[in-house]
């Protein structure tokens, strides 16, 4: 019999979460000689460690019901593991990056169905310092916004509430820039910063082409860099991501890469790793290839 292990977030998802973790179980159950253990992440560092713990109990399968914070920590705790255990991912978050680049469904009932014929994809991992990233590393404005969202306006509003705290601040952040030198496989850039995104996938924030050439299997990580750009160019930037031609704009910087090295001394650059603050500078971030398995359509 198969074990599988459902850690989930209770208050992700307009506090759906378990609901659907476990209307999925029970859709699963029907079909399958299977069993199910359940563990609803508590605080910070929570899913991380209960799913090393699930890595090293043998379970076959780590479910994931949550956002991307759910996801990234779960990552963290299987990639720390010795045995890395096959993930799955039942999005129920705000925004659900990861899981949208790989087209797994939302519901119970759509989900549960790839339970009967089990498909898994190997992805690759980002690595920054000594954690790991499952999707984005990104720095400069508009990256405090994650965090300055309350956990009762993501119920209310859900991905709304982070685009209407974003509007609020335009005119703050849009004069923001960060002295920062980018290591791009040995190429040193010194860059005067508005924002800079480190992706694994194609999409990072509700925006799915911020990275239109990012694939999540080849091994390489994409980088863009918003150089300091005048109000109109930011106009003409920004409006180029909902169909990825903003790489194209000469204030955008556009690479592919196995190895990043970034760094700044100022103090008040916010670096969010996959929608949690981290990354200490310097920071160093690489892939490693094809490093887990999870569980697609």
């Amino acid at each position: 019999m198969k074990r599988y292990k459902v850690i989930y977030n209770p208050s992700s998802g307009k506090e759906e979460a378990a609901s659907r973790a476990f209307r999925m179980s029970r859709l699963v159950m029907d079909k399958n000689d299977v069993e199910f253990t359940f563990y609803a992440t508590k605080g910070k560092n929570d899913a991380m460690n209960k799913a090393t713990e699930a890595c090293d109990e043998g379970y076959d399968m780590i479910i994931s019901c949550g956002g991307d914070g759910t996801v990234h920590e779960i990552v963290n705790g299987i990639m720390k593991s010795k045995n890395r255990t096959n993930l799955a991912i039942l999005p129920a978050g705000t925004i659900n990056d990861f899981a949208e680049q790989l087209h797994i469904p939302k519901t119970a009932e759509k989900f549960s169905r790839m339970f009967n014929n089990l498909k898994f994809k190997e992805v690759d991992v980002g690595k920054i310092n000594n954690d790991y990233f499952i999707n984005v590393v990104s720095g400069g404005i508009f990256t405090n916004i994650p965090h300055t969202v309350s956990i009762d306006e993501k119920t209310l509003f859900g991905r709304y509430a982070y685009y209407f705290h974003a509007f609020l601040e335009i005119p703050e952040q849009l004069v923001k820039t960060y002295e920062i030198k980018f290591t791009i496989d040995d190429n040193v850039y010194e860059l005067d910063t508005h924002l800079f995104l480190i992706n694994n996938t194609p999409g990072a924030g509700g925006f799915k082409c911020l990275s239109p050439n990012a694939k999540f299997d080849d091994g390489l990580l994409d980088v863009v860099i918003f150089e300091k750009a005048s109000y109109t160019d930011l106009m003409q930037i920004f409006t180029g991501v909902f169909n990825g031609h903003h790489v194209k704009h000469p204030k955008v910087k556009y690479f592919q890469a196995n190895n990043i090295v970034i760094d700044s001394l100022d103090k008040k650059l916010v670096v969010d790793v996959d929608g949690e603050l981290g990354g200490n500078m310097p920071i160093k971030i690489s892939s490693e290839n094809k490093a887990l398995k999870i569980l697609v359509p």
